[in-house]
């Protein structure tokens, strides 16, 4: 199946190929590919990635309850463990959803492969090309974040070594040891573990590019098809009108299906972004605020990028609702502005049918309950801004 995907994609789709082979190529590393049949090799590697985000989880809570080296320390532990509780999340919905996952990208495809409407593919390919573009800036941010915490990693490791030779006359080996970790009791398994971090940073990269290109993507291709939906309805002839209506009732209740689908996929990996995302941008606010007082650079460095990560991430989730939604309520004024009134009665009133189904817009939610669009971008923003304001009042006085 995945083979005759990609042939039909070659041939119709263009820059879509790539984006969508670049999709594959990174969910199908942690084994969440909705269009590649379930194997026992695809399964081992989602378990092994599972397996590589649950084993730190674990250890940086258990750093946190046993706050052993300190705030700075259990912030950094907090930070790390909520990346990987939303990685692990990213990496659990898509197999619970493949179903739904897979009638999406079958849906594309078979668009991309029977469209021969010139304006309708225009309008595929402008959504397409700014899919590409989020995808290049979301494998680029990503690669930044973790350049930044492999620098960080080395340079700590560096100065651990310095400051150990400086402080070896003066304090025991195992005195050093219970001063860098709570858990870790011996040199041999630290290293282990840090060899655990590293494979786990990169399965959270590739998770974090893969799912959040895919959501985007997946996002634009609604918006698309809704877009080419209303300019069809918009230009359909009178002598046709039975044809075009039924058509475009057809064609809506399938693209309403299709975004019933992305919601059921991705709310609950929304939801668990969004209360990630306020809680680390709240704490990583406050920690720079702190390190900007003591001049520290790394720690400015490190909050500064977890923050501006968050952010843009969380502007591509709201752009994406905010675009679907839109696009979902255009159709009611397309419907409304073509030459209904030009009908026989009993054709205009199907018109009142879909103007008023198209009137409900499709919005995707966090949990169901909390809609993703610009104005909830701007409230989040704007919350977290009043409560550093508020921290920084009280560190100053």
């Amino acid at each position: 199946m995945t083979e005759v995907l990609g042939f039909r994609m070659i041939f119709h789709g263009g820059t879509t190929t790539v984006t969508l082979s670049v999709y594959k190529l990174a969910l199908s590393c942690v084994g969440i590919w909705p269009v590649k049949k379930k194997t026992l090799f695809m399964d081992l590697r989602w378990i092994i990635a599972v397996l590589l985000e649950v084993t730190p989880m674990c250890i940086y809570f258990t750093e946190i309850y046993l706050h052993c080296n300190g705030a700075k320390q259990s912030f950094d532990s907090l930070t790390t463990g909520a990346a990987a509780a939303l990685a692990l999340t990213r990496l659990i919905t898509p197999r619970i959803h493949r179903e739904e996952l897979l009638e999406i990208v079958t849906s594309m495809t078979d668009d991309w492969a029977t469209q021969k409407d010139k304006r309708a593919r225009w309008i595929m390919k402008k959504y397409a090309t700014m899919s590409t573009r989020v995808t290049t800036l979301t494998f680029i941010l990503v690669g930044i974040i973790m350049g930044v915490y492999a620098s960080m990693a080395i340079s700590a490791i560096t100065e651990k070594k310095h400051d150990n030779e400086i402080d070896n006359a003066n304090a025991s080996h195992e005195d050093r040891i219970h001063a860098e970790s709570c858990v870790f009791r011996s040199e041999s398994s630290r290293q282990a573990f840090m060899i655990v971090q590293t494979m786990q940073m990169f399965i959270t990269g590739i998770s974090t590019f893969g799912t959040t290109s895919f959501f985007f993507g997946l996002a634009m291709y609604l918006c698309a098809q809704f877009d080419a939906l209303s300019v069809k309805l918009s230009e359909f002839r009178i002598d046709e009108a039975h044809r075009a209506i039924a058509e475009a009732v057809q064609r809506h209740c399938q693209l309403i299906r299709l975004a019933n689908c992305m919601e059921e996929s991705f709310n609950a990996n929304i939801l668990m972004y969004l209360f990630v995302t306020t809680t680390l941008m709240c704490i990583d606010g406050f920690m720079l605020i702190v390190s900007l007082r003591l001049g520290n650079l790394s720690m400015i460095v490190h909050s500064a990028s977890v923050i501006l990560l968050m952010i843009i991430q969380l502007s591509f989730y709201s752009f994406a609702g905010d675009c679907l939604e839109m696009r979902s309520t255009a159709l009611s004024y397309a419907t409304y502005d073509c030459d209904w009134y030009e009908l026989p009665a009993n054709v205009a009133r199907d018109f009142q049918i879909i103007l008023m189904r198209a009137s409900i817009p499709h919005q995707l939610t966090a949990g169901k309950f909390l809609p993703m669009n610009m104005i909830m971008f701007k409230d989040i923003l704007k919350s977290t801004a009043s409560y550093l304001s508020v921290l920084r009042v009280m560190l100053n006085e």
